[in-house]
């Protein structure tokens, strides 16, 4: 029996998301294109077509985790919940953590490969005002877009050697402690209460 033959975009989606699930498990060098050939029951040609290599196959994992990221960080600025810190501080910690993307989007944005520059021109250049109208000390603009700096910078930090630093400073290093260091980085960013 032949393998299934699926529409060119199904194709596509179905490897990203095998990908995707692959790279949350166990990081970038867990990403093989014979297992996710194997698990799609189609030949690795067929992803190196879609891809063109493995590193292809990565950056468009990545590319679309960020695009992902700006679409519900715009969904979220716009929400009745609005820019609240806590959930805002928590999204950008689940895209960047739990979905994997911080340690392979610092290898892709310092490969020469990179990211198209495309994918981050304006798409959150309403969110400063978002952050400002949404909190009673009504922060500046520039205030506002340096706290998204902040916590952005501190999240990825925190995703990619958080857990290695926490141990070099003697504290413990869990679900627990990444939510409490969330908050702490809320409140003082946004002075949330």
């Amino acid at each position: 029996m032949g393998r299934k033959r699926r529409p060119a975009a199904v194709m596509r989606a179905e490897i990203l998301e095998i990908t995707q699930r692959q790279l949350v498990a166990g990081g970038p060098a867990s990403i093989r294109l014979d297992e996710v050939a194997a698990e799609l029951d189609v030949s690795r040609q067929a992803i190196l077509h879609h891809f063109g290599s493995r590193e292809g196959l990565l950056r468009a994992v990545v590319e679309k985790a960020w695009v992902g990221l700006f679409q519900d960080l715009i969904v979220l600025a716009q929400s009745v919940e609005g820019m609240q810190p806590e959930p805002f501080v928590d999204l950008v910690d689940e895209v960047v953590r739990e979905r994997g993307n911080a340690r392979l989007g610092a290898w892709l944005l310092l490969s020469d490969q990179g990211l198209p520059e495309a994918i981050f021109d304006g798409v959150l250049a309403q969110l400063p005002s978002a952050v400002g109208s949404a909190h009673a000390s009504k922060p500046s603009e520039e205030d506002a877009r340096n706290g998204l700096l902040l916590v952005a910078a501190a999240l990825f930090g925190d995703a990619i050697f958080g857990g290695r630093l926490r141990q070099a400073l003697g504290a413990p290093d869990g679900p627990a402690e990444r939510k409490q260091f969330r908050r702490w980085l809320a409140s003082r960013v946004w002075d949330a209460e």
